[in-house]
């Protein structure tokens, strides 16, 4: 079988999952309803897998069906896209770019950026969602997902955007009605405030002279934002670690003080994630190169 003939399978199958109709899709594509089912019925021959499951009534993707409408899809989008590119000669990337972002730094530091990104590229449409929790980026249908911290082992690419530094800090005020930490075992007779979407979040890591000091503590408060966090430090809550995108502007104007600062803490770096570097759209390398050179330029 020819290239033409199996990118046509895969066109018919995305169109067939997407309007979750052969009749429906049979319109899209300008071809009879029974053009589609052999083309559905070809593809599943060849692939000897099983992508739909058909009744009377209605119909239903399987798992793998699932997966591959995915890698369809993508290298569908990445072909009109390439074949877009040559005509505009690289010039206009466009189409939908979904991206998801974490709320605190999405607020503070991406959205002042989303609209330069626009007047540079302006027949790129963003789609932007912000969100803490951790996403499936193929599920969801994310182009590209912005994270703050270390990541696992995936199959999905990352990209190195920035580094936060951690701090570990609370209020004036809060000090010095329960006195300073002088050690890192100190905090466990302090309220602390958590954020919970971090890994192991109940143990925090101080280094000195190259030794870990690993502490386990309980919270008072569990919070998944950060800036929540932040409001109950600054409305003297108890102790915090947060990074210093979200609170260094507090700890320059004294609103906040540092803790155990004779400690060091370990860094987290922000990443650009996106499922396959292969086929990669042009708009989605171009936000990524974009974000790259704005970041290295912000200073919490």
């Amino acid at each position: 079988m020819n290239r033409s003939n199996k990118l046509l399978e895969m066109s018919v199958f995305v169109a067939v999952v997407e309007c979750n109709s052969f009749i429906k899709a049979a319109i899209k594509l300008n071809m009879s309803k029974q053009a589609v089912s052999r083309q559905i019925q070809a593809l599943e021959d060849r692939l000897q897998i099983r992508l739909l499951q058909r009744t009377t009534r209605n119909m239903i993707i399987t798992n793998e069906g699932q997966t591959f409408y995915w890698h369809a899809k993508e290298i569908i989008e990445a072909t009109e896209e390439a074949e877009n590119n040559l005509r505009l000669n690289h010039a206009n990337p466009q189409g939908i770019l979904k991206v998801n972002v974490p709320v605190s730094f999405g607020i503070l530091h991406l959205a002042p950026l989303w609209q330069k990104f626009i007047d540079k590229y302006p027949h790129i449409t963003l789609d932007i969602t912000l969100s803490d929790r951790i996403v499936n980026l193929l599920e969801e249908g994310y182009d590209l997902v912005i994270r703050v911290g270390n990541l696992n082992n995936s199959s999905l690419i990352s990209r190195k955007l920035s580094t936060t530094k951690m701090i570990v800090a609370a209020s004036p005020k809060y000090l010095a009605e329960h006195g300073t930490p002088c050690q890192p075992n100190d905090l466990k007779q302090h309220k602390i405030i958590m954020y919970s979407h971090w890994a192991k979040k109940e143990q925090w890591n101080f280094y000195q002279d190259n030794i870990c000091y690993a502490i386990n503590l309980n919270a008072d408060i569990y919070c998944n934002n950060g800036d929540t966090c932040r409001q109950i430090m600054l409305h003297h809550g108890g102790i915090s670690k947060q990074p210093d995108f979200i609170i260094g502007n507090d700890i320059k104007e004294g609103r906040l003080s540092p803790i155990l600062s004779n400690y060091e803490i370990e860094d987290l770096n922000i990443y650009a994630i996106y499922p396959s570097r292969k086929l990669l759209p042009l708009r989605t390398r171009c936000l990524i190169d974009f974000l790259i050179i704005e970041l290295k330029n912000l200073q919490w």
